[in-house]
């Protein structure tokens, strides 16, 4: 089952309330098993920059590993190879995380902007909490 808005917009929540107690602005993108959008965000005051990077990580992390994984790059183009010859980037920094469950990947998290792809990458988790029993890591 793929990731559906609602449920996009929780992880998103997720994601942009531990920006929030981390006093930092953040774009967080959630996308479906294949790359593509379902919602994306920019927090006020956030760069302009985050959303592309938020994108990439998001592409890179829906082969299933996280975007900071070697894997995430060599997966990448087994299902979201039409989005990335459509030019969606993919970026190879921690801060994406699959959104896996019953065994499925039904989609990626992708945070960016941040003081640091750790904090990026704790967001995600937080944002992907929201809709699984257990975070990717």
């Amino acid at each position: 089952m793929a990731v559906l808005l609602a449920e996009a917009n929780r992880i998103i929540e997720g994601a942009t309330a531990t920006a929030r107690e981390l006093k930092v602005e953040i774009s967080v993108t959630v996308c479906d098993a294949d790359g593509r959008l379902v919602a994306l965000n920019r927090m006020d005051g956030a760069l302009a920059t985050s959303n592309r990077g938020s994108i990439g990580k998001a592409v890179a992390a829906a082969s299933g590993h996280p975007s900071g994984e070697a894997e995430a790059f060599v997966d990448c183009s087994l299902r979201s190879g039409t989005v990335i010859g459509e030019g969606a980037p993919v970026i190879r920094c921690r801060g994406g995380l699959p959104v896996i469950r019953a065994g499925a990947i039904d989609g990626a998290c992708g945070v960016s902007g941040a003081n640091n792809n750790e904090e990026d990458g704790g967001c995600a988790r937080a944002g992907v909490a929201t809709i699984t029993a257990e975070p990717s890591s």
